[in-house]
C-alpha cells in the first residue's frame, strides 16, 4: 500500500480485506464509510450541501415533484434489462 503513516497493523488488514469477496468488501467500505475523518473533498460537500439545498427548497416552493423510491427502481430494472 503507497500511504505513508500505515503501521503493519493496517498493511495486514488491508491485505486481508483484498482477499475478501467483491460484495463482503463492499460491505466493509460502507461500514468504514462513515468513520473516515477527511475522506471527502471539502468542496464537493460544499457543492452536495448547495444541492441539498436547492433541491429542499424548489419541493417547499412546490416546484419538484418527488417520485416513490419503488417506483424509481421499477424504472431502473426496466432499463438495465433491456
Amino acid at each position: 500500500m503507497a500511504v505513508e503513516c500505515v503501521t503493519d497493523k493496517a498493511e495486514t488488514i488491508y491485505a486481508e480485506a483484498l482477499a475478501l469477496q467483491k460484495n463482503e468488501r463492499e460491505a466493509l467500505v460502507r461500514l468504514l464509510a462513515p468513520h473516515g475523518e477527511g475522506w471527502t473533498d471539502p468542496e464537493i460537500e460544499k457543492a452536495w450541501l448547495a444541492e441539498v439545498e436547492r433541491r429542499e427548497k424548489e419541493y417547499a416552493e412546490g416546484r419538484m415533484e418527488l417520485i416513490p423510491a419503488e417506483e424509481v427502481f421499477r424504472e431502473l430494472r426496466k432499463i438495465v434489462a433491456e
